[in-house]
Parts: C-alpha cells; sequence; structure tokens
C-alpha cells in the first residue's frame, strides 16, 4: 500500500524545502532586537553622562591625600605661610652719627672747598657756598648742588633733630621782577634747599627756614672774595629744643 505525504510535512517532501524560512525568521528577530538597542543607547542623557563620567573619574583618578590631611608630600606654597619678622624701630641717630654721616657723605664737596663742615655749641653747621647751589640773582639749585642735597637728605631722613636752613647775600642791591630785594632772595633760597630736602624724606617737622638777606657777613663785602664768602646757604643740625611746637607735635602723635 502506497503511503502519502503532506505538503506540510517535515519528515519529507515539500516541507524539508521550506526549513530555511525558519533560520530566516530567527535572523530578522535578533535584526530587529539589534536596531532596538541601538536606537536605545543612541538616546543618552547628557546631563546623567555627564555625572556619572564626573563621579568615575573622581573615583578612579583621585588626588593623593595632602600632607595636612595624613599624606605624603610637601606643603603647598603661601605668602603668609611663615609670618613676618618682627623688626624694632631703629633708634634716631644721634648728633655725632649724623655728623661723621655727614662728613663722609658730602668730603667730595669739603675736598673741592664748595662746602664747609664745622661743629659748634650749637651743633653741626654745613655752609654751602653760592657757586655750588645756585646762578648768580638765582634761587634755583643747580645740578652739582642737588648732588650735594641730596647727599645730606640721606643723612637726616631718619634724625629727629631740629634743621635751620639759612640764606645769606652780598650787599649788593638786587631789585628785580622775581626779587625785589636780597630779603626775598635769600628767603627763596633757603626755601628751596629745604623744600628739595623735605622731598626726598626730611620730616617737615625738623625744618626752621630763615632768610638773613646780606646782615650776618662772615667776611667784609668791599672785595670780591668777601662777597663770593657772604653769598651761602647754613644748614645748622642741633638738637631739638624741648619747648619747640615741632617737638610737642611729635610726642603727642
Amino acid at each position: 500500500m502506497q503511503k502519502k505525504f503532506s505538503k506540510y510535512d517535515n519528515s519529507g517532501g515539500h516541507g524539508e524545502k521550506d526549513r530555511y524560512l525558519i533560520t530566516y525568521a530567527d535572523l530578522i528577530t535578533l535584526l530587529l532586537g539589534l536596531f532596538v538597542i541601538l536606537y536605545a543607547s543612541g538616546q543618552v542623557d547628557t546631563e546623567k553622562y555627564q555625572e556619572l563620567s564626573s563621579a568615575f573619574s573622581k573615583y578612579f583618578k583621585s588626588e593623593p591625600a595632602k600632607a595636612l590631611n595624613g599624606g605624603n608630600g610637601p606643603l603647598d606654597g603661601s605668602k603668609k605661610a611663615i609670618p613676618e619678622p618682627m623688626l624694632l624701630p631703629r633708634e634716631p641717630k644721634s648728633l655725632e652719627e649724623v655728623e661723621a654721616e655727614t662728613e663722609k657723605a658730602l668730603s667730595s664737596f669739603v675736598s673741592q672747598g664748595l662746602l664747609s663742615l664745622k661743629r659748634t655749641e650749637s651743633g653741626i653747621v654745613v655752609t654751602i657756598s653760592e657757586s655750588l647751589l645756585f646762578n648768580s640773582g638765582k634761587a634755583e639749585i643747580q645740578a652739582n648742588g642737588l648732588k650735594a642735597i641730596d647727599s645730606l637728605s640721606k643723612v637726616l631722613r631718619s634724625a629727629k633733630l631740629s634743621i635751620a636752613v639759612d640764606g645769606h647775600t652780598d650787599s649788593t642791591p638786587i631789585k628785580t621782577f622775581q626779587y625785589e630785594s636780597n630779603w626775598h632772595l635769600s628767603v627763596a633760597r633757603a626755601l628751596n634747599v629745604a623744600y628739595r630736602m623735605m622731598r626726598l624724606g626730611v620730616p617737615e617737622e625738623n625744618f626752621v627756614i630763615r632768610g638773613f638777606g646780606d646782615k650776618r657777613p662772615v667776611a667784609d663785602n668791599v672785595t670780591a672774595e668777601g662777597k663770593m664768602q657772604n653769598r651761602r646757604v647754613e644748614i645748622t643740625i642741633s638738637q631739638p629744643h624741648p619747648d619747640a611746637p615741632a617737638s610737642q607735635t611729635s610726642e603727642e602723635e
């Protein structure tokens, strides 16, 4: 008796020819799943991704503990890590110290005869000739005169001493647009010298500025040499008088 096979029987006939459809269907299913996964992974939450990335970076790349937190290594530098040293205020210079330093600072001018230095009962007197400081009939300080004034100012910056700057002229009358008399000229010269010293740091309260015109000569006003000696600026450095207003102001401050 002959056996009949169904068209959909897997055991033989046409059923064996259609078996590839199962493999094809499985492949299509897998591809669909793959595309779904790729699509889902493409929709990344940027903020959450950055948070996770930062967390992992900190965890796996953590810095070693610093020295102050129990770790090893050098301490971080700082301007205020070491306190600045406490310096005691420097004692003001004595008159003897000022005298010695002034002689050293002005020695080149003394050797040229442009300046003299002497010690008197009132203090140290520095006499500067007109030829070093000024042109005739003028009160503007010349370049060489500025060097001498500047050198003296460096010595007197930290000295709590009285400084009297006196201007002197000879007896030759003067009357110009700028200076009406020798009084005006002598005061202007003393003022310019003192003000230069103030600008270089010598305390203003130390100064007394005076002009004597031709009334206090040190030589005759007859000869040219005598007149030249009378045209001068004298700087007298002395101990401050206890009753002087400047001294009282300094003590109150």
